[in-house]
């Protein structure tokens, strides 16, 4: 039977510090296993990361003749398909006597003449503006909001986008610069 007597004789030399020790020890020891744990769980997600994305790689080269071979027939299929296009447009020069070039060309004089049209429109704005925000009348403190301005300098950038050139450069612009720009407060 165990007593105190006997407690005492087996564990009386112990002292706090001891027991400090043996507790921080112990505390040292929980640590090391949650880290070295935490480290090869890690170390094992990512092995099996690897080994899937090697199996995915793998399965990929193993179907590549697979690959290759639809590649090849669908690059048959499209010459096949770019012959038959040839010969339409074959036929249909012989059939109608117009030649693609003249279709383009068509297109291209509609495209500029849209593309004039378009800069005179804008053109047409720019200078409504030009006239309402330069003139002492309509505009007598010569400015304009910071939307006003950005907007017409949007307006402006796609008239010369457009090919504008000329007056609007040398007279609008400037007198356009000079307006004094007013920041709306917001409340």
């Amino acid at each position: 039977m165990i007593t105190w007597q006997s407690f005492i004789d087996a564990f009386g030399n112990i002292t706090v510090l001891d027991v400090a020790i043996f507790i921080a020890a112990i505390v040292f020891l929980i640590l090391c296993y949650r880290k070295v744990k935490d480290y090869l769980i890690a170390k094992h997600d990512a092995d099996k990361l690897r080994d899937e994305q090697l199996q995915e790689a793998l399965t990929a080269v193993r179907k590549y003749p697979e690959y290759r071979k639809q590649s090849i027939q669908i690059q048959h299929e499209l010459e096949d398909e770019n012959c038959a296009v040839r010969k339409d447009i074959q036929e249909f020069k012989t059939e109608f006597g117009v030649a693609i070039s003249d279709l383009a060309e068509r297109v291209k004089k509609m495209e500029e003449d849209t593309k004039r049209r378009e800069r005179n429109k804008i053109r047409d704005r720019l200078l409504q503006n030009y006239r309402y925000y330069t003139n002492t009348e309509t505009n007598p403190t010569q400015s304009w909001s910071r939307m006003e301005a950005d907007a017409f300098w949007e307006l402006f950038k796609e008239y010369e986008e457009n090919g504008g050139d000329g007056y609007m450069h040398s007279e609008v612009q400037p007198a356009m610069n000079k307006l004094t720009i007013i920041e709306h407060e917001t409340k």
